[in-house]
């Protein structure tokens, strides 16, 4: 084999064994968080989606305001506009603020959720559920449902 081909071959194969790599990376982690993608397809009908670095199931949080509609459209479209897959119709779905209660008044993280089909009001308490899915990767949003309050 000559030089040339050679090194494009081994390109070609250091490239694909760093894709392979991070898709590997990337679902070891997810399962390691026991965000299996085992679920139903059917919604419920407390069926949220949150951010994956803001997901603390069975803590509980406290509903702050409704976003307004043109920007939770824009928070469900790819970066710089279009539909994601999972998502035709991001106008469907309601956006909330909300502010998880972790102990004292300058302990909280303040986040977004939205949901097709619960109706929350600003002072709901709710918890997310412990079992989560990958809803979009491209978007970093995971399905869970609500639960009851708790807390503060």
């Amino acid at each position: 084999m000559t030089e040339k081909k050679q090194t494009d071959t081994e390109n070609v194969e250091s490239a694909e064994r760093r894709s392979f790599m991070k898709k590997g990376a990337l679902a070891t982690g997810a399962l390691a968080l026991g965000l299996g993608s085992a679920g139903t397809a059917a919604a419920q009908d407390s069926e949220v989606l949150v951010y994956t670095y803001d997901y603390h199931p069975n803590v509980p949080f406290r509903v702050t305001n409704a976003l307004e509609q043109s920007t939770t459209v824009r928070l469900l479209e790819r970066p710089g506009g279009g539909d994601v897959p999972e998502i035709s119709q991001p106008d469907d779905y309601s956006g909330y603020v909300i502010r998880y209660n972790l102990g004292g008044q300058n302990a909280a993280i303040t986040t977004m959720m939205f949901s097709r089909s619960a109706s929350l009001s600003s002072g709901d308490r709710r918890r997310f559920s412990g079992d989560a899915t990958i809803f979009s990767s491209e978007l970093n949003l995971l399905s869970t449902n609500l639960q009851g309050g708790g807390g503060n």
